[in-house]
């Protein structure tokens, strides 16, 4: 949920494509290409745009749809795919959107153009394929009508010594995981799994966390183990100058005496190796271990397959441009790999520090480290054969899948990266996993909920062991195209998932006529509590809309057009909207002005949570009453674009402000520094942002809109699930012992607390991954995890939701707890929620009409 103590907070841190209607949609990086699979299975599977078994064109498909196919990146690895006599050649356009800024990226003219040997050359067959919405176009919910809200400035700066403003411009992200660079003095860590890494003025440092655990938390510690610099101090300044849809670039220069000194590198979540691209430096690493022993290793032929004369040849012939690799032991017991390319052969210097043996102040390549995890032996042969590659951009594509076979209905989410061995990027020629040096593939780890949805055959075997994240264990996967089958759970609507029993209806009436005299009341004046008072008015609406009850439709509807119109139309609450022109983005009155104030709303703070409200009351006005909806419309859709903004071209808003594709859900914590990074607390509240996007992208007819925010909530759905409603063999997996618990109240990027930001009462910390309860809600209350949370030792039910519900004394968040049980168990479930007290987010005719439409189903 949202922050609701921000004080207490800041206390506690300051110690592809498919068959979509026609055929199919992709959307992400522009567009996406459908291939045949070679029956060559050694390539992986997972590495391909999934190809659903329609293939035949779409009715309506423009005659000029394959233009869109060379502006995106997405044959398989291992794939040559030449353009058709009868397509145009396109020229990428450098500004693509994917990198917001692209000054310093491979430009087309570095592309490698030669064929090397063990490229494969294969010419899949074109299938039909449009893309149904492309994010570097305007939204359909941008109307151009001009801002809905009055503008005004941010008294909290960005600070412009930090960044590249020249090039990143407002609208200004305000929750990416990399915001610590960016916000006050820019010296707190970040955290690209699975290391954690800082970018001061004139060095870089980078640490491999150790977790531990208590009964209420798993930490990591923030060790610097390295320091990167130059050792005769040239560079003093760095900034961060680009950024795309899963990483940042960060850059060091030097004053104007040192001006060809540079040093850059991009960091992305899960590499195994953290690089640096180094101009002009005299590099030197200092560590604040002891080092033991400095190895330089030598190539192996078994870095490129079997030991055979024609492996041999290869190993020769790359050998002069393999990178140098060096082994070295610090006395904490780590062990690390440096790779250099060219060769800097490394000598130690007193007892903690590392410079080339030739000095040298004009080294000009690049510098690898990688940690060797807890097998360092074995981990040593791994990562020395993918040494030297790294990605220069990333992108991702979310594709819907319909009757995929063997899948179900889905989605496929495909992370791309160029790399600089693929000249960044020439996508013409990606490497095969097969036949092609390892040395020019990407290695990178995925996360648990990645690994549970990705085929064994992209799997790196033999993997990479020791090395995780506050979120679980990492695997090693080859290749710079990883593709995930996303389960779409396809019963989302405004209805739940089952119908109402005629008795089920004649209470559920009764109870609404009570509610709509005693429970529709909304006098809170921040933007928080009062959409939580609106969407409870729309959920009635809606129930009463199920029921055939137009009277009190009608009146409910009235309501809720009277407590809205003065915060969107007439804007004459008390704490009213305005648009801030500093950051770009829609925030409260009192938030801009107080930093503590609703929750940190002026700062940027739980948008998701906050408007989501406001878009489902928004969504279920618009599906009954159209015209009644109108004047809302546009303050509505700015809303939304504040914190789910489907398009980069959108000049107000920035892209997705909340959503993370690599962990596959959101991050609260705005324009606040955290050294455990990024945060969310409530992931019932998120996944009500993206359900009432979805429905009032469905409401208005953008089905193609409502269909991303399908994926997208989803995917924070099946991160939920893993991540904060884990099973005990789930949460034993991914988390350390005694840290073992069903439910997590936060979870950072860094650490997980069973704990909420407003108390730890486990009452709170089960109930607050659930609110508000609607269809979605059902998402996060898998049948099995409800069973075992209820009562997870089977007789004490120690730490469980059954004991937390009944030390909540009948309260909301009781009621909550035992509507959730109504998945398992419906006659307790009945026998408890009317007897609590409702949330002022809640009524019982919602309990009573979840129990009954999203709860264990009547048999009979």
């Amino acid at each position: 949920m949202h922050n609701r103590l921000l004080v207490a907070r800041l206390a506690a841190t300051m110690t592809v494509v498919g068959v979509l209607l026609h055929a199919g949609s992709a959307y992400g990086s522009p567009a996406a290409i459908m291939a045949d699979t070679p029956n060559d299975s050694s390539l992986g599977k997972a590495l391909w745009v999934a190809t659903p078994e329609v293939t035949l064109p779409p009715a309506g498909v423009p005659t000029d749809y394959n233009r869109h196919l060379g502006r995106h990146p997405q044959p398989p690895s291992g794939v040559h795919v030449p353009a058709p006599k009868d397509r145009p050649v396109i020229v990428e356009e450098e500004g693509h959107a994917d990198f917001t800024h692209q000054d310093n990226m491979p430009k087309k003219g570095s592309i490698r153009s030669a064929v090397a040997p063990g490229y494969q050359y294969t010419a899949p067959v074109l299938k039909g394929v449009v893309s149904a919405l492309d994010p570097n176009k305007q939204s359909p919910l941008n109307s151009n009508a001009g801002l809905a809200f009055s503008s005004t400035a941010s008294p909290y700066k960005p600070n412009g010594k930090l960044f590249d403003t020249s090039a990143i411009k407002t609208p200004l992200p305000t929750n990416k995981w990399w915001l610590n660079l960016v916000i006050e003095q820019g010296i707190d860590p970040i955290h690209p799994y699975p290391y954690v890494v800082k970018c001061l003025a004139n060095t870089s440092t980078v640490g491999f966390p150790k977790f531990q655990a208590s009964a209420t938390a798993m930490t990591s510690n923030m060790v610097s183990d390295w320091q990167i610099g130059d050792s005769t101090g040239a560079l003093t300044q760095r900034l961060v100058t680009a950024y795309d849809a899963l990483g940042v670039q960060v850059e060091w220069s030097g004053s104007n005496s040192n001006s060809n000194t540079k040093m850059a590198a991009r960091f992305y979540k899960g590499l195994p190796f953290i690089t640096y691209e180094m101009t002009n430096m005299a590099p030197v690493l200092s560590t604040i271990h002891a080092i033991l022993k400095v190895e330089q290793l030598g190539l192996t032929v078994s870095s490129y397959g079997a030991n055979t004369a024609g492996n041999a040849t290869r190993l020769a012939k790359e050998i002069v441009e393999h990178p140098s690799l060096t082994q070295v032991t610090l006395n904490d017991g780590s062990q690390w790999l440096l790779v250099t390319k060219p060769t800097i052969q490394w000598k130690q210097t007193g007892n903690s520090q590392l410079m080339p043996a030739t000095s040298t102040t004009s080294f000009t390549g690049i510098l690898q480290m990688a940690h060797l995890g807890d097998n360092p032996s074995s981990n040593v042969n791994v990562l020395q054969a993918y040494a030297g590659t790294y990605p220069t951009e990333g992108s991702v594509t979310y594709a819907k899948i319909l009757n995929k076979q063997g899948v179900g209905r889905s989605a496929d989410i495909v992370y791309f990266y160029k790399t600089n061995t693929d000249g960044g990027g020439d996508t013409s020629m990606i490497y095969s996993t097969r036949s092609v040096p390892t040395s020019m593939q990407l290695l990178t780890f995925m996360l648990p909920h990645h690994v549970d949805l990705l085929t064994n055959s992209s799997i790196l075997s033999p993997g990479l062991s020791g090395y995780r994240s506050a979120k679980g264990p990492l695997t090693a996967v080859a290749g710079n195209i990883i593709t995930y089958s996303q389960p779409l759970d396809g019963t989302q609507s405004f209805e739940g998932q089952h119908a109402m029993s005629a008795s089920e209806k004649e209470s559920i009436q009764r109870q609404l006529y009570v509610d709509i005299a005693t429970n529709t009341n909304v006098t809170a004046p921040d933007p928080y509590f009062f959409g939580k008072g609106i969407a409870k008015i729309a959920r009635l609406y809606q129930i009463a809309q199920e029921l055939g009850d137009t009277t009190s439709a009608a009146t409910l509807r009235d309501k809720l057009l009277g407590y809205m119109k003065p915060w969107l139309v007439t804007r004459t609450n008390s704490d009213p909207l305005v648009y801030d022109t500093t950051w770009g983005g829609v925030v409260s009155t009192a938030g801009l002005a107080d930093p503590s104030a609703d929750f940190g709303q002026g700062r940027y703070n739980d948008h998701h949570f906050h408007y989501g409200y406001h878009l489902y009351a928004g969504a279920v006005l618009a599906k009954y009453d159209i015209n009644a909806f109108a004047p809302l419309r546009e303050p509505l859709s700015q809303l939304l674009r504040d914190y789910a903004n489907p398009s980069y071209a959108d000049s107000q808003f920035p892209f997705m402000r909340h959503f993370d594709p690599y962990d596959g859900h959101s991050w609260a914590a705005g324009l606040f520094t955290f050294a455990d990074g990024r945060n969310q607390e409530s992931t019932g509240e998120a996944i009500n942002a993206y359900y009432s996007a979805y429905l009032y992208a469905l409401a208005l007819g953008l089905q193609d809109t409502a269909d991303f925010y399908e994926i997208v909530l989803n995917m924070e759905a099946t991160s939920g699930r893993r991540y904060w409603h884990p099973t005990q063999a789930q949460a034993k997996a991914q988390f350390i012992a005694p840290f073992t618990h069903n439910a997590v109240g936060i979870l950072w990027a860094s650490k997980a607390d069973y704990a909420t930001f407003f108390g730890a009462n486990p009452e709170f910390i089960y109930g607050i991954q659930m609110i508000p309860f609607t269809p979605a809600t059902r998402l996060l209350l898998a049948a099995d995890w409800v069973k075992e949370a209820w009562c997870p030792d089977g007789t004490s039910c120690s730490g469980g939701m059954k004991p937390a519900a009944e030390s909540a004394n009948k309260n909301g968040w009781a009621q909550f707890l035992y509507t959730a049980l109504s998945v398992v168990d419906r006659n307790t479930a009945l026998a408890n929620v009317g007897t609590c007290t409702p949330d002022d987010g809640n009524t019982l005719t919602n309990a009573l009409h979840w129990i009954a439409t999203s709860g264990q189903q009547l048999v009979g």
